[in-house]
């Protein structure tokens, strides 16, 4: 039996490659007759001698007995030129190789710590992605794994077999690699044309997927469950249950839900990608909502966001079950959305891509220009009087004549609008106001007084600037309010 298989419980389902164990020939991989056992084939030459093949090739000269039976040899001190021998991996001399670390978006981990471009990744290693967060992980056989948000995965296995060549006067190497998903989701991209000695595999704790030039998914999300699912985007792929004794071929454009408690493991075909030409190119803060399309079948959405177009820097994995997703909390700038639905079984589809600009709300207009005011202020003037800033003015009716004596209230704000207002204050006497503790900035104001008709009557706009040593050096200013026309 497979030895990673064997540490799997009966109970838990099982996905395998199906050209994983089907290779001929030369070239070939497989198991020895009877027998599961992931092994490679080596065909004799006319000059090997037992007792040179057993000491290149083994990991101990002293299992050679053990390999005998394996291929059910009648003599095993014979072998034949031609003669095909199939060798377990368990028994085979091998190399651990180590992959690097290519991308680290966000708050990504290697074995405990802050995980940086080009660490090197060696068998045992263990990389966890947060929130907003993701990694892409080279092996060494140039296969390159996508650890998608809030994911943790571990390198158990990273191999190299060094198989003599019956067609050269060396070697060939071969490689096996396993990757333990705990939980969240991997995209796979195996190299195709890699010799392996097992598929590349991905196990989580009720799967093994095994790949070989193809684009697969495979995710661990809901321990609850203890589902698995499979999406293959391109290639093809053995499902089996082995609880259950059944199973089915995945072909490109399609995936299975993974029951370990279900006999049935069904093909499904998955939800093609959907349009998004009628989707916002823009999203616009602070609101940021951005719609979903519409898509036959589709129960809710995977909304992926990413700083490039290869989506190796994946910062927001969203599950949208409503009509919109809230992208409010992304930068300014471009983004490239990727999109797929999710149908009932929650099997997830193809990708659309678009490219997204994040963009700020435009500003209020201002509001109209107010009509000819009645009245303006000629002189002014601004003091400080127990840290409090007291205005002083003189003002004049628009024909020039003086104002009537009335009570005069103001509105003091940050900005020309006076939609950010400090404070509301009133005549304290003749023409003059307490403003309050001022701190140093740039302030606007009017101010608001009766006609002899007891009809209220607006200023125009001032500017008020108060220094930055107000209080402190400076106490008083001449002039204080400018006019902003």
């Amino acid at each position: 039996m497979n030895p990673t298989l064997a540490r799997l419980p009966r109970t838990l389902a099982v996905l395998l490659l199906a050209l994983g164990f089907a290779w001929t020939g030369a070239q070939a991989q497989g198991p020895a007759p009877g027998s599961t056992e992931p092994s490679l084939l080596y065909t004799v030459k006319r000059t090997d001698k037992l007792i040179r093949l057993t000491r290149d090739m083994l990991i101990k000269a002293s299992d050679w007995p053990e390999v005998a039976r394996f291929n059910r040899l009648r003599d095993p001190n014979i072998i034949r030129p031609g003669q095909q021998l199939a060798i377990p991996l368990r028994l085979l001399k091998s190399q651990p190789g180590s992959g690097r670390v290519i991308v680290a978006e966000g708050d990504v981990e290697l074995n405990g710590s802050a995980a940086t471009v080009g660490a090197a990744v060696a068998e045992g290693s263990r990389l966890r992605t947060g929130a907003n967060s993701s990694a892409v992980l080279e092996l060494t056989d140039g296969s390159r794994v996508k650890i998608l948000p809030g994911s943790l995965a571990e390198i158990a296995t990273q191999r190299h077999y060094a198989m003599r060549d019956a067609s050269t006067s060396g070697s060939t190497t071969w490689f096996s690699g396993l990757i333990r998903l705990a939980q969240g989701a991997l995209e796979t991209l195996a190299m195709r044309d890699v010799k392996r000695a097992t598929p590349l595999q991905i196990e989580t704790p009720t799967s093994l997927v095994g790949v070989r030039g193809t684009q697969f998914r495979v995710a661990y999300e809901d321990p609850a469950t203890r589902n698995s699912r499979a999406e293959v985007v391109d290639g093809l792929v053995r499902a089996d249950n082995p609880a259950q004794q059944s199973g089915v071929d995945l072909t490109r454009g399609t995936g299975a839900v993974i029951n370990p408690a279900q006999r049935e493991v069904q093909a499904i075909t998955l939800l093609s990608a959907p349009i998004l030409n009628a989707t916002p190119a823009e999203v616009v803060r602070p609101l940021g909502a951005w719609p979903m399309p519409t898509l036959a079948g589709a129960q809710a959405f995977r909304v992926q966001i990413a700083s490039d177009e290869s989506f190796d820097r994946i910062v927001r994995d969203i599950k949208v079950e409503g009509g919109s997703v809230d992208l409010g909390g992304l930068a300014l700038g471009n983004w490239y959305a990727r999109v797929r639905g999710i149908d009932r079984q929650g099997l997830e589809g193809f990708d659309s891509v678009k490219l997204i600009v994040v963009k700020e709300a435009p500003p209020p207009p201002p509001p109209p220009p107010p009509a000819m005011q009645p009245w303006r202020i000629i002189s002014s003037s601004v003091s400080v009087q127990n840290g409090q800033s007291l205005l002083r003015w003189s003002a004049q009716q628009a024909d020039g004549q003086p104002l009537p004596a009335a009570a005069t209230s103001a509105r003091l704000g940050r900005d020309a609008a006076l939609s950010d207002i400090v404070s509301e204050p009133r005549s304290t006497g003749a023409s003059q106001m307490v403003l309050g503790d001022l701190r140093p900035g740039v302030y606007y104001l009017r101010l608001r007084t009766q006609d002899s008709a007891g009809k209220p009557i607006d200023s125009e706009l001032y500017r008020l600037e108060i220094p930055g040593n107000w209080g402190a050096t400076v106490f008083d200013m001449a002039s204080g309010l400018q006019p902003t026309r």
